[in-house]
């Protein structure tokens, strides 16, 4: 089964991209992977250097939830959903589970919620579209 990728951070874009996503996901019968990446800066990875692995799953899972329930309450298809939360920085990461999930089509919004820092640094969107291993659509 081919799957979407779609990067979640709660935003307004990223709940188009994955209603968009799951609109054509069930129509091909494939899959939709919703993933949230914590983009950890160092005041929190000092915070989180001294937990357990255990609770920092549960920390980030924690965080990546609100974005996954706005994701999926505008994922109206039903196409068949899962999620994944991991810690790094989302534009590298994005790339790098799309190659290692072989995904086929990532899905995205073109602005998250990182505001002025987006701007100066450059687009996560505008990385992914340019590295990607597969095809990438961005819904404004």
């Amino acid at each position: 089964m081919m799957r979407k990728l779609v990067p979640v951070d709660g935003s307004e874009q990223a709940c188009r991209a994955a209603a968009w996503a799951d609109k054509m996901a069930k129509q091909t019968g494939d899959g939709v992977m919703l993933l949230h990446v914590f983009d950890l800066n160092a005041a929190e990875a000092m915070a989180l250097a001294n937990l357990n692995r255990e609770e920092i799953a549960e920390r980030i899972a924690a965080h990546a939830a609100p974005s996954f329930e706005k994701a999926r309450a505008a994922m109206t298809a039903g196409a068949e959903c899962e999620t994944q939360a991991v810690i790094g920085s989302p534009a590298d990461e994005i790339i790098r589970i799309a190659a290692a999930d072989g995904i086929d089509h990532i899905v995205m919004g073109s602005r998250g919620l990182s505001g002025l820092r987006e701007l100066m640094l450059g687009s996560v969107s505008e990385k992914v579209l340019h590295r990607a291993p597969c095809a990438v659509t961005i819904i404004r």
